[in-house]
């Protein structure tokens, strides 16, 4: 008896969703992440006033009722995409504390990628809307500059405690640790940037975090 040739079966696609049925988890998700990238995209290129939701859901690829069933205005849309600019810097910053090294290492790492974080185009950008709608978008201004508790858990204060723990350096205010170390980094260089100095090059950066580093343990580390 001659034996069947075996069809090869099709590879698995995506499965289709019946028309008008509920997004399954994942399609949800990905959705989110669509409009905050069009909306980071456009927002960044425009600014916040010249932007519109139209612009943005047309960006997306979606409609206009989607994107205000998801965030329902302009100012939701925009906190929304400063959030996760936000959470998505700690996760960078948290990643590379956790890695080997002496302090100096470690905080030289962090340093040079908050640095090229915070001077990025797209985030010279946001904090120049920021700073523009500031009357108008206080709660937003609170949420991006709002001060964080002293027991509160970030990145840099991880890696503070984890040397603090091996006894290289004094934790007596993690708190002010955490704000000098960072004004240190990016606080002049990311005013300057705003009021239109030309770029840093790679070599100056390197330099303003070697120094910024080598003032801060100066007087922080054992």
């Amino acid at each position: 008896m001659k034996q069947r040739e075996k069809i090869p079966l099709k590879e698995a696609g995506p499965s289709k969703r019946p028309y008008g049925g509920r997004p399954s988890l994942r399609e949800a998700e990905l959705l989110h992440d669509r409009i905050l990238d069009a909306a980071t995209e456009l927002f960044a290129k425009h600014g916040y006033g010249e932007t519109s939701i139209e612009a943005i859901a047309g960006h997306a690829g979606i409609g206009k009722l989607t994107l205000y069933r998801r965030f329902g205005d302009k100012d939701a849309l925009f906190q929304a995409v400063a959030v996760r600019m936000s959470e998505q810097r700690r996760a960078e910053m948290a990643k590379i504390g956790e890695g080997e090294g002496s302090l100096s290492d470690v905080l030289t790492a962090v340093g040079r990628r908050l640095l090229d974080i915070v001077l990025s185009p797209e985030s010279i950008a946001f904090h120049r809307i920021v700073f523009a709608d500031a009357v108008r978008l206080p709660e937003l201004c609170a949420l991006m500059y709002q001060e964080i508790p002293p027991d509160a858990p970030t990145p840099i204060r991880a890696i503070f405690h984890r040397f603090a723990d091996g006894g290289a350096l004094r934790v007596d205010d993690v708190g002010l640790l955490d704000q000098q170390f960072i004004q240190a980094i990016v606080g002049q260089s990311l005013l300057q940037t705003l009021l239109g100095r030309p770029a840093m090059s790679e070599c100056e950066r390197e330099e303003h975090v070697r120094k910024a580093v080598d003032l801060f343990l100066y007087g922080a580390a054992t």
